[in-house]
Protein backbone atom coordinates (compact mmCIF):
# COMPACT_ATOMS: atom_id res chain seq x y z
CA UNK A 1 0.00 0.00 0.00
CA UNK A 2 2.69 2.53 0.58
CA UNK A 3 4.66 1.41 -2.65
CA UNK A 4 0.81 2.15 -4.14
CA UNK A 5 0.76 5.97 -2.42
CA UNK A 6 4.10 6.39 -3.31
CA UNK A 7 3.80 5.97 -7.06
CA UNK A 8 0.18 7.66 -7.04
CA UNK A 9 2.15 10.83 -5.07
CA UNK A 10 4.77 10.89 -8.35
CA UNK A 11 2.13 10.51 -10.68
CA UNK A 12 0.39 13.04 -9.38
CA UNK A 13 3.33 15.05 -9.52
CA UNK A 14 4.26 14.32 -13.05
CA UNK A 15 0.87 14.87 -14.38
CA UNK A 16 0.31 18.39 -12.54
CA UNK A 17 3.96 18.85 -13.36
CA UNK A 18 6.22 21.79 -14.20
CA UNK A 19 5.30 24.65 -16.36
CA UNK A 20 6.83 24.51 -19.76
CA UNK A 21 8.84 27.08 -21.09
CA UNK A 22 6.59 28.01 -23.56
CA UNK A 23 3.86 28.25 -20.90
CA UNK A 24 5.95 30.28 -18.58
CA UNK A 25 6.49 32.65 -21.92
CA UNK A 26 2.91 33.04 -22.57
CA UNK A 27 2.01 34.71 -18.94
CA UNK A 28 5.59 36.64 -18.39
CA UNK A 29 5.30 38.04 -22.25
CA UNK A 30 2.38 40.18 -21.59
CA UNK A 31 4.02 41.56 -17.76
CA UNK A 32 7.64 42.25 -20.00
CA UNK A 33 5.24 44.12 -22.52
CA UNK A 34 4.19 46.38 -19.55
CA UNK A 35 7.04 46.89 -18.13
CA UNK A 36 8.71 47.99 -21.06
CA UNK A 37 5.92 50.52 -21.90
CA UNK A 38 6.43 51.72 -18.39
CA UNK A 39 9.92 52.09 -18.74
CA UNK A 40 10.13 54.05 -22.37
CA UNK A 41 7.32 56.27 -20.34
CA UNK A 42 9.65 56.48 -17.37
CA UNK A 43 12.31 57.82 -19.73
CA UNK A 44 10.04 60.35 -21.18
CA UNK A 45 9.19 61.37 -18.44
CA UNK A 46 12.52 61.78 -16.95
CA UNK A 47 13.10 63.81 -20.04
CA UNK A 48 10.32 66.11 -19.81
CA UNK A 49 11.62 67.03 -16.10
CA UNK A 50 14.48 67.82 -16.86
CA UNK A 51 13.50 69.85 -20.19
CA UNK A 52 11.15 71.54 -17.47
CA UNK A 53 14.20 71.89 -15.08
CA UNK A 54 15.99 73.99 -18.01
CA UNK A 55 13.08 76.00 -18.55
CA UNK A 56 12.32 76.96 -15.15
CA UNK A 57 15.81 78.48 -14.78
CA UNK A 58 15.79 79.93 -17.79
CA UNK A 59 12.25 81.69 -16.33
CA UNK A 60 14.14 82.51 -13.00
CA UNK A 61 16.57 83.90 -14.77
CA UNK A 62 13.94 86.36 -16.65
CA UNK A 63 12.71 86.81 -13.71
CA UNK A 64 15.21 88.13 -11.95
CA UNK A 65 16.90 90.58 -15.10
CA UNK A 66 13.19 92.07 -14.66
CA UNK A 67 12.97 92.34 -11.07
CA UNK A 68 16.34 94.50 -11.32
CA UNK A 69 15.42 95.88 -14.68
CA UNK A 70 12.10 97.08 -12.06
CA UNK A 71 13.92 98.40 -9.41
CA UNK A 72 16.47 100.57 -11.64
CA UNK A 73 13.24 102.19 -13.32
CA UNK A 74 11.68 102.71 -9.66
CA UNK A 75 14.55 104.18 -8.24
CA UNK A 76 15.00 106.30 -11.96
CA UNK A 77 10.96 107.34 -11.58
CA UNK A 78 11.84 108.45 -8.04
CA UNK A 79 14.43 110.52 -9.29
CA UNK A 80 12.53 112.08 -11.69
CA UNK A 81 9.72 113.24 -9.09
CA UNK A 82 12.39 114.33 -6.79
CA UNK A 83 13.39 116.74 -9.83
CA UNK A 84 10.02 117.37 -10.69
CA UNK A 85 8.99 118.42 -7.44
CA UNK A 86 11.57 120.88 -7.05
CA UNK A 87 11.14 122.20 -11.02
CA UNK A 88 7.69 122.98 -9.89
CA UNK A 89 8.95 124.50 -5.96
CA UNK A 90 11.22 126.99 -8.88
CA UNK A 91 8.11 127.27 -11.17
CA UNK A 92 5.69 128.74 -8.18
CA UNK A 93 8.75 130.80 -6.64
CA UNK A 94 9.48 131.98 -10.56
CA UNK A 95 5.27 132.61 -10.62
CA UNK A 96 5.48 134.77 -6.91
CA UNK A 97 8.38 136.51 -8.12
CA UNK A 98 6.55 137.83 -11.65
CA UNK A 99 3.71 138.23 -9.52
CA UNK A 100 5.14 140.96 -7.09
CA UNK A 101 7.03 142.49 -9.93
CA UNK A 102 3.47 142.47 -11.77
CA UNK A 103 2.18 144.32 -9.14
CA UNK A 104 5.09 146.66 -8.77
CA UNK A 105 4.66 147.40 -12.23
CA UNK A 106 1.82 148.29 -11.94
CA UNK A 107 1.68 150.58 -8.87
CA UNK A 108 4.79 152.56 -10.95
CA UNK A 109 2.68 152.89 -14.05
CA UNK A 110 -0.57 154.15 -11.69
CA UNK A 111 2.17 156.57 -10.08
CA UNK A 112 3.04 157.53 -13.46
CA UNK A 113 -0.59 158.31 -14.68
CA UNK A 114 -1.20 160.25 -11.87
CA UNK A 115 1.61 162.80 -12.72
Amino acid sequence: MKRFLIITGAILIFLTGCATKEYVKEQTDPINQKLERIEKQLENMNKDISSLRTDIKAVSSNVESVNWTAKEALKKSEEAVKESKAAVMQAQDAARKAQAAAETSKKAFELQQKK
